[in-house]
């Protein structure tokens, strides 16, 4: 039995990746890792007691080379005797849509198409055949990127019902047993390129790598990459349950309590933060934004960092928020006459007269009475500035509306948006919070006015 077979199924053995009656949905793309992957399984299929099939993914980039993929993959597995699935799919057109990349359109829709296609046949498994080298490229591109523990671990070995039975195989180990065993396969130009990341790295550097520092930098890297993988365990269970302590909106924001991070190591501070925020936004977080989010713990409240995809973290008291920034809004002056109604946000605001009879005590500050003896007929409604002072009802003397908005610990983004009703260049109300003592009613008051939020 040749060596590469060999370093294979001890591989398959040791990390249990195929169990008998398995059914087994292999990725075939024509190129040499899969051509080997597929020719590997079928033969030993007898073996391991399992059901083959493939699906091929035309990504429709390629003209009429990816209509040879197409057709080689059908020849190779008719020639076999395995059935193939063919989907054909315009990533070009998915990535303009979704303004991604094609790596990234490419990859999403592959594993859509594989993960229906098993469903539908009833496939236990999906391999698919990435490499030694193929891990190395994916472990430099993440350490490039300041990836964590995640990142370092490389390509799982499997994921769910998806298994990599190949990846301990260096890609020379394949080319080399496809040689000798007379097996033809294609080749994808485009991975000649170095207009991809990934291409780069493959083409250019790690030949310099291999060339004059690590013969076996792919293999050194697998190991590394493995006992990461055994370690992860350990720290998801730590973040699990530090996970359950965050206030999460799903795809809205992330409130993470200052005192909880204070207690972690940086390094589980760091992970929790990468872990959560990606899982609820769908973005990728690089080094410098997770540090631009743990270093607010040790800021004042109310500084705020610019991350990724119209991502904010925002420093309240007592805990960092992080939630997609809304559209840029244009501060905007709206007035108001008396009888007359006006949209704010998502309620509506009244200023009607009513009689003294119809004062009503509400405990909800929806609803205000004010004296109207001392109206100008028209108001106006603003966000509140630096330096603007009231007079807070049942208190001598002003204050600032900044530190009143302070005393009453509301959240900073609220703080932002907050608005204030003013007449005459006086503050009659800190909307829906408090009023100016100077509109207060007395017992000399002639005019009454309510004001009404809805």
């Amino acid at each position: 039995m040749q060596t590469t077979e060999q370093k294979v199924l001890q591989f398959i053995k040791e990390n249990h990746l195929i169990s008998s009656g398995d059914k087994i949905l292999i990725a075939l793309s024509g190129g040499p890792d899969s051509i080997f992957l597929l020719y590997f399984l079928n033969k030993f299929r007898r073996k391991y007691k399992i059901n083959l099939c493939a699906i091929h993914v035309n990504h429709l980039l390629r003209g009429k080379e990816s209509e040879k993929d197409e057709s080689f993959s059908e020849e190779f597995c008719k020639s076999y005797n395995i059935p193939i699935f063919v989907h054909r799919k315009d990533v070009g057109l998915f990535a303009q849509k979704n303004r991604c990349s094609l790596e990234v359109a490419g990859r999403k829709i592959r594993y859509e198409c594989f993960e229906e296609t098993a469903d539908l046949n009833k496939c236990s498994k999906i391999a698919t055949a990435h490499n030694a080298d193929d891990n190395a490229e994916t472990v430099l591109l993440n350490l490039i990127k300041g990836a964590g523990p995640n990142g370092i671990s490389g390509i799982p070995i499997k994921r769910d019902q998806i298994i990599r039975p190949v990846l301990i195989a260096s890609k020379k180990e394949i080319l080399d047993y496809l040689s000798e065993n007379k097996i033809t396969f294609r080749i994808d130009e485009s991975n000649l390129s170095n207009d991809f990341e990934r291409n780069f790295l493959r083409n250019e550097i790690i030949p310099l790598i291999v060339k004059n520092l690590n013969p076996s930098f792919s293999k050194t890297v697998l190991q590394t990459a493995l006992n990461f993988q055994r370690l992860n365990p350990l720290i998801e269970k730590i973040i699990s349950n530090l996970k359950s302590e965050l206030k999460i909106e799903k795809n809205k924001s992330v409130s993470i309590p200052i005192p909880l991070i204070s207690k972690q190591e940086d390094f589980i501070t760091w992970q929790l933060v990468k872990d959560v925020v990606e899982e609820n936004f769908s973005i990728k977080l690089e080094s410098n934004h997770i540090k631009k989010i743990t270093s607010l713990k040790n800021r004042q409240a109310g500084k705020s960092e610019e991350l990724v995809a119209n991502l904010i973290c925002f420093k309240e008291r007592q805990e960092i928020k992080i939630f997609k920034a809304p559209p840029v809004k244009r501060k905007e002056e709206k007035f108001i006459k008396i009888g007359e109604t006006i949209k704010i946000g998502t309620q509506n605001l009244l200023i009607e007269r009513v009689t003294k009879q119809a004062i009503k005590v509400d405990s909800s500050n929806d609803i205000e009475f004010i004296s109207g003896d001392s109206i100008k007929h028209e108001f106006k409604i603003r966000n509140w500035n630096d330096g603007d002072k009231f007079y807070p009802i049942g208190m001598r003397g002003t204050k600032k509306v900044s530190d009143y908005l302070n005393e009453i610990k509301i959240n900073s983004s609220e703080k932002k948006e907050q608005l204030v009703l003013e007449n005459d260049n006086k503050i009659v109300w800190i909307i829906n919070r408090r009023l100016d003592d100077r509109f207060k009613i007395t017992a000399n008051t002639k005019k009454v006015l309510r004001l009404c939020l809805t």
